[in-house]
């Protein structure tokens, strides 16, 4: 919709505005139109035929102003504030201005160096800023001509402090100073009543008031060496570089112009038609200096770059949906064939295992009864356990009590702490307060391993208070033992309750000699994660 390929650059003096459109940097057609109203017309219906190209517009104006001005050295909103303050104390009546950076001092301040360029009568832009307006056309920007001529400068590698660029232009003399290769000032004078025999004159006297000018802005000193730069088109410039050297003594350097705009990819007859063309065509070329115009004009501009910009946008979202549309429809493809040489593979092998079967014998029984059995099998496999654990816990806690005999060991498995001895004596000493019963396991796949111990203590005396304190410490050792969950004390050696009937004699000499043994009783439970899977039964 915006090509941005296709510029129109328009340079409009006091009496004329040169219309050229431009494709990439080549120029493809041109108009000239007269500062009269009936040319303001046929611009307008020139800029009608170019709708939506972007509009470059250069100003070689005669009222133009320049001011050099340093700055403290600031970046970001600081900077464009200061600028704004000084652009209108100096050009506040002025609708084109800018302020071109020229270089950072080197002092201990370092500050800004800025060019303030401004055009004191605008009156002859008018006509054309009204067609363009009345068209809608977007204007980028408006150029001081001499700003333009600065590059060409640079281009053409001319290395000297202070030069004076003399360029002979369709609207007259334009005189430009720089310093260090940077814009300072340029005056125009029109040229319509010299002859050619008066132009050696004409540029003595014209370069005469240029220094003048210089010497009283302090641009120069009087003593300085101006380097004189000519461009030419003609033989007739080499005459007049003559004559400026022998009069004023300044270095004149001639400056083939034919062959700069050769180099500039521009033809030749234009620029002896028209100089403005060199100048038109490096803008073409890239060389775009400050604008000069408010925002204002360039609205139109602003909104054409902003569409331009959503356009490429939506492109690059179109272009990145379809390539992932592609993409998965590719992955989806691929996933698919995947699939089907799967289920091709599938059927291949059911079709060969259903070739296998056929040869096998017929069971009586139905696959899922069998798996219930395999099932079963493997669980009992897993809970076929032997007393060793017991055996092994029961022996780490008699090393380190001797006096303790075991007299009987009953190894059983059980999903419930609630098993019951088989002996008979099922009675339990409520004085053990760890002897609480434990929550039955409501899983019956998963057994626990109990054991219930009969002991008695060995070389007893009489001494039950020794025989309660052995007991004590043996089941105290047991409760230890990481693989133990629980120890009940079934029995003690003696009855110690209150309600217990006391029978015998002091007196009788036989109670010494036939006093009951001190037999204890206990049941073990072991934790089921220790459990070991080995084959065994239950003694």
């Amino acid at each position: 919709m915006f090509d941005n390929t296709k510029k129109l650059i328009c340079c409009a003096t006091n009496q004329s505005l040169i219309a050229g459109l431009w494709h990439g940097t080549k120029l493809q057609t041109y108009a000239v139109f007269n500062n009269i109203d009936e040319d303001h017309t046929a611009f307008s219906q020139f800029l009608s035929q170019y709708v939506d190209i972007n509009i470059y517009l250069i100003v070689d104006a005669v009222e133009e102003d320049y001011k050099v001005e340093s700055l403290p050295h600031t970046t970001g909103s600081g900077r464009r504030e200061i600028i704004e303050r000084k652009l209108n104390q100096f050009n506040r009546n002025s609708v084109y201005r800018a302020a071109h950076f020229i270089n950072r001092a080197t002092d201990k301040r370092k500050d800004d160096n800025f060019l303030f360029v401004s055009l004191n009568n605008d009156e002859f832009l008018h006509g054309w800023i009204d067609a363009i307006q009345a068209n809608h056309a977007p204007l980028v920007g408006v150029y001081m001509l001499p700003m333009i001529s600065q590059v060409a400068v640079r281009q053409m590698k001319l290395m000297a402090q202070h030069i004076l660029l003399c360029e002979r232009l369709s609207s007259g003399l334009r005189q430009t100073y720089l310093h260090n290769g940077r814009l300072r000032m340029s005056r125009l004078v029109p040229m319509q009543d010299v002859k050619p025999n008066q132009l050696a004159y004409f540029y003595l006297v014209e370069i005469d008031k240029t220094r003048l000018y210089l010497s009283s802005q302090r641009l120069i000193a009087n003593e300085t060496a101006l380097q004189l730069v000519l461009p030419g088109i003609d033989g007739s410039i080499k005459d007049i570089a003559k004559n400026i050297s022998q009069e004023q003594g300044l270095e004149c350097k001639i400056v083939d112009m034919l062959a700069y705009a050769k180099n500039s990819n521009i033809e030749i007859d234009l620029v002896k038609k028209h100089p403005e063309f060199l100048h038109m065509q490096m803008l073409a070329n890239g060389n775009v200096p400050d604008n000069l115009a408010p925002a204002t004009f360039s609205k139109v501009h602003g909104l054409n770059n902003l569409c331009r910009k959503i356009n490429i946008a939506t492109a690059c979202i179109a272009t990145i949906g379809v390539l992932l549309a592609t993409f998965y429809a590719w992955q989806g493809k691929h996933q698919k064939e995947a699939l089907q040489h799967i289920v091709a593979q599938t059927q291949q092998q059911q079709q060969q295992y259903e070739a296998v079967a056929k040869n096998f014998p017929s069971t009586p029984i139905p696959g899922t009864e069998l798996k219930v059995a395999a099932d079963i099998a493997q669980i009992i496999k897993s809970n076929n356990q032997t007393p060793r654990q017991l055996m092994q816990v029961l022996s780490s806690a008699l090393e380190a009590s001797p006096e303790i005999a075991l007299s009987r060991i009953r190894w059983t498995l059980s999903n419930s702490k609630e098993v019951k001895d088989e002996e008979g004596n099922t009675a339990t000493n409520t004085n053990d307060a760890s002897a609480q019963p434990a929550a039955t396991n409501a899983d019956p796949t998963k057994l626990m391993q109990l054991g219930f111990i009969n002991a008695e203590i060995r070389g007893f005396t009489g001494d039950y208070r020794a025989a309660l304190n052995s007991v004590n410490m043996f089941v105290t050792r047991l409760r230890a033992n990481p693989a133990v969950d629980l120890v009940v004390i079934l029995q003690e050696p003696v009855n110690v309750s209150s309600l217990a009937n006391l029978q015998g004699s002091t007196t009788d000499e036989n109670a010494t000699t036939e006093r009951p043994p001190a037999i204890f009783k206990l049941k073990i439970i072991l934790k089921p994660a220790v459990a070991v899977n080995n084959t065994g039964a239950a003694s």
